[in-house]
């Protein structure tokens, strides 16, 4: 498309990175005076996206995916292009997302991380934990809070809150060291730039790191990002922090008061922390090829001074059905009475549905979730669509693109697989949240039909979109809207009907900004899904075999991922499945007073400090 009385001014390296703009002042601002600036003017957009490296408009790989961009993504920092945009301009028309109202509670937590106190708040499945903290992080974002460090202890938990691992955030590798060793690695690094900005001799025998880095930086040189984030961040969240070893967060607490010089703990940084001991434990470490028992968390040596007592959610979202909460409850804590596990053992019947979408098989490894649903879709007699996904790598920190074999790494912490292939009759689960309370992360569906855009459009059908016009329509790229490929139709449990083109999917590294990003169709295959995968996650038709379970947590994740007792199935129940881990209890009980192994307290609302 050419421009009326104009140029497109195409820039491959500047200040915002590979970008398009429309005026001459714009591309000047960003590059002018920008060492190594790249930049070249056309007559038609299509020609200067073409010389940036933008994905091709049109074409299609194996099943009608779009195809692979050969290159890294566009830089431009937040205005990142999206794999399938048409342009990366925001658009006025955009529709504001739903207000979220917290509970009581929740409010009660969010008011000490605006107040700047330490917080670690916990609470049973289905109390609001993911949606509390994703308010406490746009809370954070707005304003003049400060740097912010959005981590979690695993890559799909880093993923779903939009952040990094911690230990990408932190720059400790696997974290085996000793922490002077840690420490000692980070400041080698910080040294080495410092030593370059003040023009110091290269000498490796320098013992004084004191010295080196009181050096200041000359404007022109290049900071160690890591060392710098450290220092300068001011609120870290860590999700998940029940995966974390103990020892690990005594390291990362003494990092920081090395690196930042400050004795106060944790150096001074507000810690916000969330998850639940009671669900899945840390990863065992292993000495000498045997597996060490786990310390948890709240084993620190640092963690009494740097948290204090936790704050308990009490109110369940999940379940509307006060016996299955205490059921369940019973199950986190290890407590089962005769008439629980005679209520559990009931739960063994079958469960049927009118509408041909069954209950999700949870199973414990990812081994047994694939042969489950490959078996499902092999018994299907129609025919197949395979989706390949469209991946790119973004750009490290020091604006250097990702090489593909990192960015393929980075990519498996995604839910949004490679490829998967589909038929008429396939039941899958979406992976993005498209419509606040309708479709979301984890609604279940049936594939109908494959059809075009157009098709789509045609005939009444919505289409996937993460974004909407004022209207509610969906905001689809032109791209997308051109192209004849088909894309599956998916009837969802409430019955609406939804074609599922590509999303972007992204891996930030711990500045925020993209690593890696995929397009993909926003499904997986749903007859069968891991209890890892599954964790915090609300599925409404849920069957599980505790005959297959092998780690303390696992079956209380498992069953509390259901809504109610009615589409529930529970086979092989046995009691000695149900397992609590008894360091956790003993320390839930030093912490709020109550006896889980003897009773448990449905009204117990633990406030820390409010």
């Amino acid at each position: 498309m050419a421009k009326a009385g104009g140029r497109y001014y195409a820039v491959k390296a500047g200040r915002e990175g590979p970008k398009v703009y429309s005026t001459w002042d714009e591309a000047l601002r960003n590059t002018d005076r920008f060492p190594g600036a790249v930049q070249k003017s056309f007559k038609t957009l299509s020609e200067a996206e073409d010389w940036i490296g933008v994905p091709p408009r049109s074409g299609a790989a194996v099943g009608g995916a779009p195809p692979i961009q050969n290159g890294p993504l566009p830089r431009a920092g937040p205005e990142l292009r999206p794999l399938f945009s048409e342009d990366n301009a925001p658009d006025p028309a955009v529709k504001a997302p739903p207000l979220i109202l917290l509970s009581d509670e929740q409010r009660a937590v969010l008011d000490m991380v605006k107040r700047g106190k330490n917080v670690f708040f916990t609470g049973s499945a289905g109390t609001g934990k993911s949606v509390l903290l994703r308010e406490i992080i746009k809370h954070c974002r707005s304003g003049r809070w400060g740097r912010l460090a959005i981590t979690a202890s695993t890559g799909i938990a880093s993923v779903n809150i939009g952040g990094s691992t911690i230990h990408s955030w932190a720059g400790i590798g696997l974290g085996k060291e000793t922490a002077q060793k840690l420490v000692g690695k980070l400041i080698g690094q910080e040294a080495h730039w410092k030593k370059k900005a003040a023009r110091m001799p290269q000498d490796d025998d320098i013992d004084d790191d004191e010295a080196v880095l009181d050096v200041e930086f000359q404007p022109h040189e290049k900071k160690n990002r890591t060392v710098e984030r450290w220092k300068e961040v001011r609120t870290l969240i860590i999700d998940e922090i029940s995966m974390i070893d103990g020892l690990l967060f005594d390291k990362l607490e003494f990092i920081a008061r090395a690196l930042r010089r400050n004795s106060a703990p944790f150096g001074g940084i507000q810690l916000v922390l969330s998850g639940d001991f009671c669900q899945l434990p840390p990863v065992p470490d292993r000495a000498n090829g045997t597996q060490q028992p786990p310390t948890f968390a709240f084993d620190a040596k640092s963690w009494s001074q740097c948290v204090g007592k936790p704050v308990v959610l009490t109110k369940v979202f999940r379940q509307k059905d006060q016996a299955f909460v205490d059921m369940l409850n019973g199950m986190r804590f290890g407590h089962l009475d005769q008439a629980t596990i005679n209520k559990f053992r009931s739960l063994s019947r079958a469960v049927t549905y009118t509408d041909g979408i069954e209950p999700t098989d949870l199973f414990p490894t990812r081994r047994e979730v694939d042969a489950a649903n490959s078996s499902r879709l092999n018994k299907i007699r129609e025919s197949a669509r395979q989706y390949n996904a469209t991946d790119a790598p973004g750009y490290d920190a020091e604006g250097r693109p990702i090489p593909f074999p990192q960015m393929e790494r980075l990519l498996e912490r995604l839910v949004a697989p490679k490829s998967i292939t589909l038929k008429v009759g396939a039941q899958v689960m979406l992976i993005k949240n498209m419509e606040q309370g309708s479709l979301v992360n984890g609604s279940l569906g049936r594939v109908i039909a494959f059809k075009t855009t157009r098709e789509a459009t045609t005939s009444g059908v919505r289409i996937a979109a993460m974004e909407q016009n004022r209207d509610g329509t969906p905001r689809v790229p032109e791209s997308l809207m051109r192209a004849n490929s088909l894309w599956p139709v998916v009837k969802f449990q409430n019955d609406v009907q939804m074609l599922c083109v590509p999303v972007q999917f992204e891996v930030n590294d711990a500045d925020g900004k993209v690593e890696a990003a995929r397009g993909q169709v926003p499904l997986i295959l749903a007859w069968a899904l891991s209890i890892h995968k599954s964790q915090g996650q609300t599925l409404e038709r849920v069957r599980v075999n505790l005959g297959r379970i092998f780690e303390k947590g696992q079956a209380y994740v498992a069953l509390s991922r259901a809504t109610s007792m009615e589409k529930l199935q529970v086979l092989n129940f046995d009691p000695a499945k149900v397992m609590a881990h008894p360091r956790v209890m003993a320390w839930m009980e030093e912490q709020t007073g109550a006896r889980y192994n003897d009773e448990i307290d449905e009204t117990l609302e633990f406030w820390a400090d409010l």
